[in-house]
């Protein structure tokens, strides 16, 4: 159940509620709504958030995806700050906090960063307990202040005791001087023009803060995140995850995919053309590696209940290709030369696949299992350190699909450029343009939260 199908359900100013989008491949469950206690009446000069969702995944130290950031935008920020609109930020507040319960209760972390007087009038605001729950991270900002120091002393204690973790930026560090000591700190980066220097950045934040945790947000690139992650103290951290691959010498032609890539890749062309049962069992006998793996995942325990499969022919009719085409791709993605990020960056290729297939369905594309392939083609670059062109080649992408990734043209090219603005958090109004001949932002924000699980 995605949180983000959720919680739009639930926001005021809804005129009507979204279509649910069309199972697919990767993409079987659909959206439950669910009723939740209203927000109380706002201005109409400012409008209820109407799309809550996650705007970048979050890395563990260890690479793994730990969660997300939800973020309700700087500039919306501004603005209600400037106008001393502690109450509309309030209910901007609940409902990044509804939808952030939901990631939690999906056992990730949520991130948020708000004003602690917006926090204070939506906690205050929630009857029900558990409006705060461990596993979401607080990000405090200046501005709209409270009555005074004790009652933000009190709600930080309110806070911490659900369990959640509370901090701020190294920048805002005087301004809440009078908070005391934070949970994390989010070392100021952004002048930092080289790996070295971010390492410097981190080691001075690290003897000024007392070595507390350190999240490091907004990283240009995974080069970046995974030079940092080793770092003491280092909790979580962000980037685009789609950020092309350097240009070079350890990513020209030269630099071959992994024969078992190369395989799987042969096996998806032949799914999305929908070619005979027997083609695909040849491809998948004609790699031994290949025919073990296929043949224990459909005995083991709960991928064919009561039977035996003891020939190659046999799995496929059994699995189906929906099924086998989401295998396939798992596999595949698996396959890519370990890294610190590694897991964070398949979960990432994974979710640009099954929204690009998300989104030529609910377009009604006809060929919906192309778009899945190129939303996966676009990411094996920084995944498997090969150049684009050798990842068109080996998945055999039909025209449109290598010319929206080489050129960044033809009719399909709007699909990735979506994709591809989700992951850089354009702000609203571009993002707005993009997303208009897909039904709007909304609803793309909720596919591309359904990709994700």
């Amino acid at each position: 159940m995605s949180f983000l199908s959720q919680i739009l359900s639930c926001l005021p100013g809804r005129k009507q509620p979204l279509p649910a989008p069309q199972p697919g491949r990767g993409q079987a469950r659909v959206p439950v709504q669910v009723q939740a206690k209203p927000l109380a009446p706002q201005p109409a000069a400012e409008p209820v958030l109407t799309v809550v969702g996650a705007r970048r995944p979050l890395v563990s130290a260890q690479g793994h995806l730990a969660g997300f950031e939800f973020q309700l935008g700087a500039a919306q920020q501004e603005r209600l700050l400037a106008r001393a609109d502690a109450s509309t930020g309030a209910a901007h507040a609940n409902a990044l906090l509804a939808a952030m319960r939901l990631c939690v209760a999906q056992g990730q972390r949520a991130l948020t960063e708000l004003p602690l007087a917006w926090l204070a009038r939506s906690v205050d605001a929630n009857e029900q307990p558990g409006a705060v729950l461990a596993g979401m991270v607080l990000l405090i900002r200046p501005g709209a202040p409270l009555a005074s120091s004790e009652q933000a002393l009190t709600l930080l204690a309110r806070l911490r005791a659900a369990g959640a973790l509370v901090g701020w930026r190294q920048q805002h560090g005087q301004a809440l001087a009078e908070l005391g000591r934070p949970d994390f700190i989010v070392p100021q980066l952004a002048e930092a023009s080289s790996d070295a220097a971010r390492r410097q950045a981190i080691s001075l934040c690290l003897l000024q803060s007392g070595a507390l945790p350190q999240l490091l947000l907004d990283l240009p690139d995974v080069d970046a995140l995974e030079a940092l992650l080793n770092q003491p103290s280092v909790m979580l951290a962000s980037c685009r995850l789609d950020a092309a691959a350097p240009a070079g010498p350890a990513a020209d032609l030269s630099h071959a995919l992994p024969p078992q890539a190369a395989a799987l890749m042969q096996l998806l062309g032949r799914l999305v053309r929908d070619d005979d049962v027997a083609l695909l069992a040849a491809d998948i006998k004609a790699d031994a590696a290949l025919s073990v793996r296929l043949l224990q995942h459909l005995n083991s325990a709960g991928a064919s209940p009561g039977r035996v499969l003891d020939s190659i022919e046999h799995a496929v009719m059994v699995l189906g290709r929906d099924a086998l085409y989401r295998w396939t791709s798992r596999l595949l993605v698996r396959l890519a030369p370990p890294r610190p990020a590694g897991q964070a960056l398949q979960a990432h290729a994974l979710a640009r696949a099954r929204l690009l297939e998300a989104l030529a369905r609910a377009s009604g594309e006809a060929e919906s299992g192309a778009l899945y392939l190129l939303g996966l083609a676009s990411s094996l670059p920084r995944l498997l350190g090969c150049q684009a062109a050798a990842a068109v080649a080996m998945l055999q992408l039909p025209p449109f699909a290598k010319q929206a990734m080489l050129e960044g043209s033809g009719p399909w090219a709007a699909y990735l450029s979506l994709a591809q603005a989700l992951d850089a958090g354009l702000p609203g109004e571009q993002f707005d343009t993009l997303a208009a001949p897909f039904g709007g932002t909304e609803a793309v924000q909720l596919l591309a939260a359904q990709a994700w699980e």
